[in-house]
């Protein structure tokens, strides 16, 4: 059995927004997950030691959410992941895609000398950042985390980009080709990039919190896939007009927002898409005053649920579009 630590090395508070979320509570609302582990810590999955551990963690996930069969072969520590894999007919480069396995070879900065392992969850244009979740980080609530790195170690909090990537799958498993018939995959982006840090509300009867750069789930096909967007913050919606472009072959533009900031913009979502390249929309904000009489009456007409929800993370910045290279 292997096991693995990650100790981060103390930061500023100006440093925070690397992590999105921490601990199995607040890594399992709006668009994060723990993929259940909590659930399932307590068994060994790839000979791994159980618990809190990085290796134990993404066995059980590419076991679990990418169908990778237990290896014929031993993988050991996490560092020694990639060498094992690569000798064993495993594809092993330096290209991130999501269920992609990172892997550090150990010596880093926090990265202790037998290494460390996470899972890719979102990937960056030109491969510019990733999103990893990953186990036993030493100063995590419940040693979990998901965390943005980015390609340019000087926007790094600690842990810098991983030495190689591990495809221990290169096509998506039946359970996702189910889960894609009914739903796709978006990223936000914002226009100017000094909003990138506020949260959208896309509603379809129920109000989903988006946080931009970070890859969501929507539903898809027919009036499920219809959405009316606004700012989760009141305050903002009040100030800026939401005007809305589209990059994908499944989503259109149903109503564009203004010319007053309480007409909401709303799109459509006709189908999965390509799981591999998620479809990207860009919100430009412009400055705005409320209609001088009533509020039009948007095409969407689902009502907005008042929503308690607050702030689960602090989005990436630097974003300028989302592209991801296929499995």
């Amino acid at each position: 059995m292997t096991f693995c630590v990650a100790s981060p090395a103390p930061v500023s508070a100006t440093d925070a927004s690397s992590t999105l979320c921490s601990g199995y509570t607040a890594c399992n609302q709006g668009t994060f997950t723990t993929h259940g582990y909590e659930s399932h810590s307590g068994s060994s999955y790839w000979t791994m030691y159980p618990g809190d551990n990085c290796t134990n963690y993404v066995a059980y996930v590419e076991s679990t959410e990418y169908a990778v069969p237990t290896p014929t072969f031993n993988l050991g520590n996490g560092g020694l992941w990639a060498t094992a894999a690569a000798q064993n007919g495993v594809l092993v480069n330096h290209t991130p895609v999501i269920g992609s396995v990172a892997v550090w070879d150990g010596g880093d900065s926090g990265i202790p000398g037998e290494g460390h392992v996470a899972v890719v969850e979102a990937v960056g244009p030109d491969d510019s950042y990733i999103v990893v979740s990953q186990q036993h980080m030493a100063s995590d609530v419940d040693g979990y985390d998901w965390t943005v790195i980015n390609e340019d170690p000087t926007q790094n909090q600690w842990e810098q980009w991983p030495d190689s990537f591990i495809h221990f799958t290169n096509e998506p498993t039946t359970t996702a080709n189910v889960a894609l018939a009914t739903t796709a995959n978006l990223v936000v982006r914002v226009v100017p990039l000094k909003f990138a840090n506020d949260n959208f509300i896309f509603v379809n009867r129920l109000a989903k919190v988006v946080t931009p750069g970070v890859l969501t789930n929507f539903n898809a096909d027919g009036t499920s896939g219809n959405y009316q967007i606004s700012f989760q913050k009141s305050s903002l919606e009040s100030q800026y007009v939401l005007h809305v472009s589209v990059k994908g072959s499944n989503v259109r533009v149903l109503r564009q927002g203004g010319p007053y900031t309480n007409d909401e913009p709303s799109l459509r979502i006709t189908g999965a898409g390509n799981p591999q390249i998620p479809s990207v929309v860009t919100v430009l904000l412009s400055r705005g005053s409320t209609s001088p009489t009533t509020t039009t009456t948007p095409t969407v007409t689902t009502t907005l649920p008042a929503t308690t929800s607050t702030t689960l993370s602090l989005a990436l910045e630097h974003q300028l579009s989302h592209s991801r290279n296929s499995r």
